[in-house]
């Protein structure tokens, strides 16, 4: 029992250990948040810092009014994804879930949705810079104050998950590449739960309440590290579905171990015995019991 508590103990330390110290890489689509966000941010500084003395005052306040528009699009953080040019970052006017990259959100929360989804239609993956013979962007970038050389400093590019480390097709996840410290801890647990379930089945001296502790105890660690990234995709989702279903099922067995009886060592029917009569003889003795 001793040996069987001391290794369940270790196991947990040397889990929980990985598990907490080891953190996961971050991943492309948290990176790519990031830098659009800082992007946004500082032309946001940079326009609103620069000189403007040839603008009506009705082109001042547009102008002031679409860096606020700005403003809002960064902090949202609601950015598009390239899939469609997977080897190479590219614009994109609004991607396959419809978001608007940040020069159609200014076009469209300013009232030219149409204008947007024309350019969608046709040049979708377009740098503002080759939109200059479209008379409506040009009547748009007059009406807000702005130049196409704004414009087109507004507009960043796109990456995409295909090259190594990236991640947009499975961004709604935090990260789907397993750290070394996550598959630490994943074959841990899952070693715990296969030597526990060992000692279960082939050491019939261990007293039924200690496997049903051991199977419990292991099981709960592999769900504890499986079940948070179950429906992850990539190398993280696999180990965590591993860790979740062993460890479910180490769970189930502790737990009908422990809710099991124990059951009484069998009596015999027959007890044989040495026998002494009252004259000094002897022999044996047998009892039968019904």
């Amino acid at each position: 029992m001793r040996k069987t508590l001391m290794f369940t103990t270790v196991t947990i330390a040397a889990l929980v250990a990985a598990r907490w110290q080891a953190r996961a890489p971050i991943s492309f689509g948290a990176a790519e948040q990031i830098r659009l966000r800082a992007h946004f941010d500082s032309v946001e500084r940079e326009l609103r810092a620069r000189d403007v003395p040839g603008l009506t005052p009705a082109q001042r306040a547009a102008r002031t009014r679409l860096l606020d528009i700005l403003h809002r699009y960064q902090v949202r953080g609601v950015f598009p994804q390239n899939i469609d040019f997977p080897d190479r970052d590219v614009p994109v006017f609004i991607d396959w879930r419809g978001t608007r990259c940040g020069f159609a959100y200014l076009i469209e929360q300013t009232g030219h949705e149409d204008l947007v989804q024309r350019i969608a239609a046709t040049r979708n993956n377009a740098l503002a810079a080759e939109l200059k013979g479209e008379a409506e962007v040009g009547r748009w970038l007059t009406e807000n104050g702005i130049t196409l050389a704004e414009a087109t400093r507004i507009q960043p590019t796109y990456g995409c998950n295909d090259r190594p480390g990236g991640d947009c097709a499975a961004a709604p996840f935090p990260s789907t590449i397993a750290s070394d410290g996550y598959k630490t801890a994943s074959r841990l647990a899952i070693a715990s739960n296969a030597a526990t379930f060992t000692l279960s089945v082939l050491d019939d001296h261990l007293p039924r309440r200690t496997k049903g502790i051991a199977g419990v105890a292991s099981g709960v660690l592999g769900l504890a590290v499986g079940a948070p990234y179950a429906w992850n995709a990539g190398g993280r989702g696999m180990f965590a579905r591993w860790d979740a279903g062993v460890g479910a099922v180490s769970l189930v067995l502790g737990i009908v171990r422990l809710a099991t009886p124990a059951e009484p060592a069998a009596q015999s029917r027959v007890s044989v015995g040495p026998w002494f009569g009252a004259r000094g003889s002897s022999g044996l003795a047998a009892r039968v019991t019904f």
